[in-house]
């Protein structure tokens, strides 16, 4: 037979198709074939797991601070939830938050009475407006949580916590969206929302902006108080707040607040040390078991200081209030403070609890015109406690019930300077209002830190990585394969 001048013999033909078949049995192919078939194998099996896991509901938070995660205390909160909450985020379709949808779609599947949807500001343009008393739109990626009895609006900004640095530039320094959203469900379920009063008339500090955006967040509605104008302490009020007073209350106030705190009354008293004495206030605060030291409290050991003696970052005691953020590492600092003085003579009903402490180094200084920071004759020997925790706890015969009257009492006031609230002051006095009110469990649960974290190494190291990375992982691949390829050879 010929093909284009070139004779071909039916006996090559033959040989060579003889050839082919023979190579389908050759061990190489074998093996080829073997390894080719595991591996659409193993292909396989990952592509059914995946799917199989894609419906499991779980999900394993593997970052650093647990960013996905839901805290036990809004565990808590959701087990107890037996109504529709419905939490509503304005984005523009497509340009949701993944890493926000995850953190509430956790909610969802701890509670089916949560419903997460999304609107378009864009294309819905009167959407936000019923939500508003002004009728003005709410900023894109705001959030709003509604039940049907009342909504509360998250703005997007309130979902994070803004640092300035030294440059004036600002930043996300921690995520506060389980804190935000928790509180609000709390706000929205509630019956009665707590009150706080803040006394007025003895040239007391006013409350920091700041804080009071913060305390209002946590679900407080805050107000003024003049005991000279009013009968008594409003049946309304949660707890009652005295920040700084210069001057002392009459007689006649005094007697309003210890029947307010006599009917499972709460309060917080923030004193700083003042020239003039306060006969009343003394009284009120020594009917609970304290006394202020009115000396300046001068801290010795370097390690309770920052940058001056009299700037004490106290240790930190075992509490309700004080646990979550020694927990987190937390500090807090205190200027200008006087102790606060547990007496040994008190009811036995009243327990007296240590927040914030001294060094045993600590001196309290009794001559306040003095400038040295010197320990001198006639100073106070610490420790000294700068905050303390006050509950009394009373039978009621006509309730049959025991009525709690809960106090804290912290020596300082310019421990609420919003210049220290980063520090952990703030998260002090919100963990206070929380205790007192018996709201323990939303105490811990505080921003999440998105501060990033670097990793440094030495110039050594640097070179030994290097050299791991760039040199041994791929001479062991080499390797590797070279002694495959013997072993394939001689088959």
């Amino acid at each position: 037979m010929e093909l284009g001048g070139i004779r071909v013999k039916k006996t090559d033909r033959k040989t060579r198709r003889k050839n082919i078949m023979n190579s389908f049995k050759d061990k190489k192919f074998k093996y080829g074939g073997y390894a080719t078939l595991l591996t659409a194998f193993v292909l396989a099996i990952l592509v059914v797991v995946n799917l199989v896991v894609g419906q499991i509901p779980y999900r394993l938070d593997l970052t650093e601070n647990r960013m996905f995660s839901l805290s036990d205390q809004t565990e808590k909160v959701l087990e107890n939830l037996d109504q529709e909450i419905r939490i509503i985020g304005l984005y523009q379709t497509g340009r949701e938050n993944p890493m926000f949808d995850e953190i509430l779609q956790r909610y969802r599947r701890l509670n089916k009475n949560i419903s997460i949807t999304y609107v378009d500001p864009v294309k819905n343009p009167t959407f936000s407006t019923k939500y508003t008393k002004d009728g003005n739109n709410l900023r894109e990626g705001s959030y709003i949580v509604e039940s049907d009895e009342r909504f509360k609006i998250i703005d997007y900004y309130d979902l994070f916590n803004l640092r300035s640095d030294q440059y004036g530039n600002t930043h996300a320094e921690s995520l506060a969206l389980e804190q935000r959203v928790t509180n609000a469900i709390q706000y929205v379920i509630a019956d009665k929302l707590p009150v706080i009063y803040t006394l007025e008339g003895h040239m007391e500090q006013a409350l920091p902006v700041q804080l009071r955006q913060q305390i209002e967040l946590e679900n407080y509605e805050v107000k003024t108080l003049s005991l000279l104008t009013e009968e008594n302490v409003p049946e309304d009020a949660t707890i009652l707040m005295v920040i700084a007073p210069q001057r002392d209350i009459t007689p006649e106030e005094e007697e309003k607040i210890r029947e307010f705190l006599a009917n499972r009354g709460r309060a917080i008293f923030m004193m700083d040390i003042v020239d003039n004495e306060m006969p009343n206030f003394d009284s009120l605060l020594k009917s609970y078991g304290v006394a202020l030291n009115k000396a300046l409290v001068i801290e010795g050991d370097r390690n309770n200081y920052f940058q001056n003696p009299a700037w004490i970052v106290p240790n930190m005691e075992s509490h309700d209030i004080i646990s979550p953020m020694r927990s987190s590492k937390m500090q807090v600092l205190a200027i200008g403070a006087q102790g606060v003085e547990i007496l040994e003579e008190k009811k036995r009903s009243i327990e007296v609890n240590p927040l914030l402490v001294t060094s045993n180094n600590a001196w309290g200084r009794t001559d306040l015109t003095s400038t040295t920071v010197e320990k001198e004759e006639g100073d106070l020997d610490g420790p000294f406690n700068i905050a303390v925790a006050i509950a009394d706890k009373e039978w009621d015969e006509k309730k049959g019930e025991y009525e709690e009257t809960k106090l804290v009492v912290v020596g300082d006031a310019e421990f609420l300077n919003p210049q220290f609230a980063s520090i952990g002051n703030s998260d002090f006095v919100l963990n206070s209002l929380n205790w007192l009110q018996d709201e323990q469990e939303i105490i811990a649960i505080r921003p999440k830190s998105l501060t990033s974290k670097y990793l440094t190494i030495t110039a050594f190291q640097k070179l030994v990585i290097a050299g791991v990375a760039v040199i041994l992982i791929p001479l062991i691949i080499l390797g590797a394969g070279f002694v495959m390829w013997l072993r394939r050879r001689h088959l």
